[in-house]
């Protein structure tokens, strides 16, 4: 009972802390802003994470387990290989691009996840590249994992993004 407790605060407080992120750029963002957002007391966030960094990082490596899961379900289905594919980056990368092209702030948040834990950034490779391996061999899942970084390098609007990892895809998934 208190595992749950302690869990669902979790996810109030990560829910808050991505929207804050979101709407004031990670910069901008302290703790007073979550904590109002969450509707929690100051002193409670001090509970679980020591500071607004420990929280961004704690915060990605939950995201990365619901991509894990989410991946899961969709290798499980019925799809393609090629959709099951596209669903997955879906998952991994277009939909959290997404949120964040629609702020003033996409910039400095992807800035923000690639500078602020090198340990995150490799248990993210590591992670999709598990989740998309059991479609296409594991060296070409790491090609697909690093060549996102180029696809998004110029900071595309979406729709630019989806349409280069669509041809990406069919160029891996050509046999297919």
């Amino acid at each position: 009972m208190i595992n749950d407790k302690k869990t669902k605060m979790k996810a109030k407080i990560f829910q808050a802390a991505y929207d804050c992120f979101l709407q004031y750029g990670y910069s901008k963002t302290t703790f007073v802003d979550i904590v109002k957002r969450a509707e929690i007391s100051r002193a409670s966030i001090y509970l679980y994470f020591k500071n607004k960094e420990d929280l961004f990082i704690a915060m990605n490596k939950n995201l990365h387990d619901i991509y894990v899961t989410q991946s899961e379900e969709i290798l499980n289905s019925n799809f393609p290989n090629k959709e099951k594919l596209s669903k997955i980056i879906d998952v991994w990368i277009v939909n959290h691009y997404r949120d964040m092209k629609n702020t003033n702030y996409a910039n400095e948040l992807l800035d923000g996840l690639l500078r602020v834990s090198k340990q995150t950034e490799k248990r993210f490779k590591e992670l999709f590249i598990k989740s998309i391996a059991p479609i296409v061999d594991e060296d070409m899942a790491e090609i697909i994992v690093l060549s996102m970084q180029g696809l998004m390098n110029d900071r595309p609007p979406v729709k630019t993004l989806q349409r280069r990892i669509e041809v990406l895809i069919d160029g891996v998934m050509h046999s297919d």
